[in-house]
């Protein structure tokens, strides 16, 4: 029982929520660059919001089904479809054996996710099956899928459902408000001027931006003084200026130490939709207190629960009927 590869599309690859724990051992976390994108293809079919799914990037793949199975896509419009009939977001789908699902270009954000009913049957690697590319660990042999890789699934999977998600946190990625952050270990380091012209400021997403970092191109950001900083820990979202003073936003391959000043950390709400922007996008930033970024992120997990549960009542009542 397996996926088979048709077409790869850009950049095709097995994430989960990220090798976690490992970082102080050297290892990247990783993981699903949406990560909220990535929960809810799994939330809504009764899945581990942990389980592996399918992240495409920008043009997606061609994927022939070698067994039945029920399937949910999530994330950016890559307008999915079944023998050209359109595939809804956030909806258990069946697949029959044989059938090919077909992605195109994403018409607004820049990753797509798809889940599979129970999962993809392949091994993990220090408690996670997310690829990591750099170190060749995890997912199918380290690296993205390509044509003719087969990518197992656990079982066989047949199931009538007529409901889904009607979920608001999708419409983030036509959301075009300021990405907000907090303030950075660092951020007393930085000049007055320097720190106004952070928040006022319009910056572009760089070329040169991928899983690991997303440069930014705009006004200088520059130190008090030039000064040598104890290297340290990274995390997902924080806001680094080197020396040239052009901002790095750290994402899900981010190096695990790294040593220049963070001005900010974007908070956990706005990665899923600062992860789906694209280069050559405008981004500009809005301070807000810490409580006020813990009170947000308490109201979406509180959110992300309730679906979830809601989403286990039906495949229950599926099981009885059935």
């Amino acid at each position: 029982m397996a996926i088979q590869i048709l077409k790869k599309g850009f950049i095709t690859s097995v994430q989960d929520l990220g090798r976690n724990g490992w970082q102080a051992f050297g290892i990247t976390v990783g993981g699903a660059m949406d990560r909220t994108a990535a929960k809810l293809a799994n939330i809504v079919l009764g899945n581990d919001e942990n389980e592996a799914v399918l992240e495409m990037t920008l043009v997606g793949p061609s994927l022939k089904f070698t067994e039945d199975a029920v399937i949910s896509v999530f994330g950016a419009d890559m307008s999915p479809t079944i023998y050209r009939h359109s595939v809804p977001h956030g909806k258990p789908i069946q697949i029959k054996k044989d059938e090919i699902l077909t992605f195109g270009a994403a018409k607004k954000g820049m990753r797509c996710y798809l889940a599979v009913k129970d999962g993809f049957a392949i091994p993990e690697v220090l408690n996670s099956k997310s690829t990591d590319f750099g170190a060749k660990l995890g997912g199918l042999q380290g690296r993205m899928l390509e044509i003719e890789d087969k990518l197992p699934i656990k079982k066989s999977f047949i199931s009538a459902t007529s409901w889904g998600l009607t979920y608001k946190l999708e419409n983030y990625i036509n959301n075009s408000r300021a990405i907000r952050y907090t303030r950075g270990r660092q951020y007393d380091l930085f000049e007055p001027k320097s720190k106004q012209t952070f928040n006022d400021s319009i910056f572009t997403i760089s070329s040169a931006s991928n899983r690991m970092g997303y440069r930014l191109n705009g006004p200088s950001i520059q130190l008090l003084k030039k000064r040598e900083l104890t290297t340290e820990g990274t995390t997902f979202g924080s806001i680094q200026i080197p020396p040239d003073g052009q901002p790095i936003i750290l994402m899900a391959d981010r190096q695990p130490t790294g040593g220049y000043p963070k001005i900010g950390e974007v908070i956990s709400c706005d990665l899923p939709r600062l992860s789906q922007m694209r280069p050559g996008e405008k981004v500009c930033f809005e301070e807000i207190s810490l409580k006020e970024a813990q009170l947000l992120l308490l109201e979406e997990h509180r959110q992300i629960k309730a679906l979830q549960v809601a989403c286990k009542l039906k495949w229950r009542e599926l099981d009885v009927y059935n």
